[in-house]
């Protein structure tokens, strides 16, 4: 005879639990990338020539690529 497993209170927590984490871990990473991509609004940021991230005008150097920058006086 096959055995039948019934799940206890603490699985069924489990596995309410962990579902529920996943999403809201997707949600703030979706929130996070959203809001990074209001930098260009900053006046005080200029986008890299190389790889696109918003660099401060006073940078010597990207921080993503290491490209050289020219500051503004």
């Amino acid at each position: 005879m096959f055995a039948f497993f019934m799940p206890g209170p603490i699985e069924l927590i489990i596995m309410m639990l962990v579902p529920a984490a996943a999403l809201a871990v997707v949600v703030l990473v979706v929130a996070l990338t959203r809001s990074r991509k209001a930098s260009d609004d900053n006046p005080n940021l200029t986008p890299c020539p190389d790889c696109g991230r918003f660099v401060s005008l006073h940078a010597t150097t990207c921080p993503q690529c290491g490209r050289p920058l020219q500051t503004q006086p």
